[in-house]
C-alpha cells in the first residue's frame, strides 16, 4: 500500500455488481441489482453487511459465499461467523469464516463471479460479479453502493396459507437422507 499524493493512501477499491436470481412473484421488479464498492482490506462479512442494507433487508438470518457454484463443496464455502456458534458440523465439512475473509486475499479477478446465499430456508440466491479491483486512493466510506436498479423486494411477502400447506405436504414426499437446492441459473449466463 502506500503511493498517491503526500499523506495520501492508495489501496485495492473492488467494484462488485450484486445480482438477486430467483426475483419472488411479489416484486415489481423482475431484475435487481446493486452494485457495491469495497476495500480489498474488508471482509466477505462486510460485504455481507453492504447487501443487506442494499436490497434493504431487516430481519438478519445466516448466510454463505460460494466460490464456485457447488454448494457442497465447503472448501470453497464462506459463512456467516454465528454458523460457528455451535460448532456443530456433522459431516466434518467446515466451512470458513466470512469474518476472516478479506477480499484482497481471495484471488478475485475482473468479471469473475461468486455467489452468495442469504437466509437458509428462505434461500435468496445472489450472483457477484467482480466489475473492477483498482489501486486507488479510497474516498468517503466503504463499503458504499454506488449504483442501484430496480426495487428490492420486501423480505417477507404475502402471507399464502395455501401455499404453507403445500410446503408441509412436500416436506413428507423427500427421499433420501437429504436435498442439495442447487443454485439458479444466473440470468446472465454465466
Amino acid at each position: 500500500m502506500g503511493g498517491g499524493e503526500p499523506g495520501g493512501v492508495t489501496m485495492t477499491i473492488h467494484r462488485l455488481k450484486v445480482t438477486l436470481l430467483g426475483v419472488p412473484p411479489w416484486a415489481t421488479d423482475k431484475t435487481v441489482w446493486r452494485t457495491i464498492e469495497m476495500k480489498g482490506s474488508q471482509t466477505l462479512d462486510q460485504l455481507h453487511k453492504a447487501i443487506f442494507k442494499a436490497f434493504d433487508r431487516w430481519d438478519e438470518h445466516l448466510y454463505s459465499f460460494y466460490m464456485t457454484k457447488d454448494r457442497r463443496d465447503a472448501a470453497q464455502e464462506y459463512a456467516s461467523p454465528y454458523l460457528f456458534d455451535d460448532n456443530d458440523f456433522p459431516f466434518g465439512d467446515r466451512p470458513r469464516s466470512a469474518r476472516n475473509a478479506k477480499l484482497d486475499k481471495l484471488g478475485l479477478k475482473a468479471r469473475q463471479k461468486f455467489y452468495y446465499v442469504f437466509d437458509y430456508g428462505d434461500d435468496w440466491e445472489h450472483v457477484v460479479e467482480v466489475l473492477s479491483i483498482k489501486d486507488g486512493e479510497p474516498v468517503g466510506r466503504y463499503p458504499r453502493i454506488s449504483d442501484r436498479h430496480g426495487e428490492s423486494p420486501e423480505q417477507y411477502g404475502e402471507w399464502d396459507e395455501h401455499e404453507e400447506e403445500d410446503d408441509e405436504e412436500d416436506d413428507y414426499q423427500q427421499t433420501g437422507p437429504g436435498r442439495v437446492i442447487p443454485l439458479r441459473p444466473d440470468p446472465n449466463g454465466a
